[in-house]
């Protein structure tokens, strides 16, 4: 996750509540159902996120 002013060739954006998030298609995938927070002292926090089988076996590829 990084912070971005604007969208890249390919990235999908969402809008609510004035907050933009530009998503690439594959975390668009990835982040289907899930509901995205912040919290003092925690930063982002993500929730109903669904795990995606890995090729390498980790969440970091």
């Amino acid at each position: 996750m990084d912070i971005a002013k604007a969208a890249q060739a390919g990235d999908m954006t969402l809008e609510q509540s004035g907050l933009k998030v530009f998503l690439e298609d594959r975390a668009n995938q990835m982040l289907t159902n899930t509901t995205i927070d912040f919290a003092e002292g925690q930063g982002f926090v993500l929730s109903g996120m669904q795990k995606e089988s890995s090729s390498c076996g980790t969440c970091s590829c």
